[in-house]
């Protein structure tokens, strides 16, 4: 059982799951891996479009101190 510090609290006494193995699937890891090989192509687009934000974000750094040096003048 998990004891709360706090008497009121709905945690107070949570008993505590047993874990149980289960046994080794091979058709579902294979599933699995293969969900995973297909998310790899988009992980790559989302590295490529970070990439992009990033150099967006220092062209606004860029132009934000130019104006503001224009506007000082």
């Amino acid at each position: 059982m998990i004891k709360a510090k706090n008497k009121n609290s709905p945690l107070q006494a949570l008993p505590l799951k047993q874990y149980e193995p289960k046994p080794y699937d091979e058709e579902a890891a294979k599933k699995y891996a293969e969900s995973l090989e297909k998310l790899l192509p988009l992980l790559d687009e989302m590295k490529n479009v970070v990439k992009v934000m990033q150099a967006k974000g220092e062209e606004l750094k860029a132009l934000q101190q130019r104006v503001a040096a224009r506007l000082k003048s």
